[in-house]
């Protein structure tokens, strides 16, 4: 499973660098500057999802070895998916009013870096099954 998210952020990163160069060429370097601040946006909320998604794991091992006095139930894995889901819609948030009004980057570049970004991390995981059951 660990795997997939790598591959996962790996592809999500090569879309950073590929949108980046493309839009550079496309429209002008501060374009490309936004592109790929949209896209780090998604790229490091995503790293974000996959540490959680490690965190969960490993307090299911803890839990399932006898060495944690908890026992894991839907209550804490529900309230750890709240959280995350908090978590990084407060950090897209922040980000995205960093980039419109501190970095003051071209709007339409960096929503479509974002848009980008968002898009690969929807449909990979349908395209890694599709590629698998081949």
């Amino acid at each position: 499973m660990l795997s997939e998210y790598r591959r996962l952020l790996g592809l999500q990163g090569a879309i950073v660098v590929a949108g980046a160069i493309i839009s550079s060429f496309a429209a002008s370097f501060p374009a490309a500057m936004a592109f790929a601040f949209g896209s780090c946006i998604v790229l490091a909320s995503s790293a974000f999802f996959v540490w959680r998604f490690q965190q969960g794991a490993r307090h299911t091992q803890n839990e399932s070895s006898g060495r944690d006095a908890n026992a894991a139930n839907a209550e804490w894995y529900l309230r750890q998916a709240y959280r995350t889901a908090i978590e990084r819609f407060i950090w897209v948030a922040g980000m995205l009013v960093v980039g419109f009004k501190l970095l003051e980057l071209k709007p339409f570049w960096m929503l479509a870096g974002f848009l980008g970004g968002q898009v690969i991390w929807l449909v990979a995981p349908i395209w890694m099954r599709v590629e698998k059951v081949k």
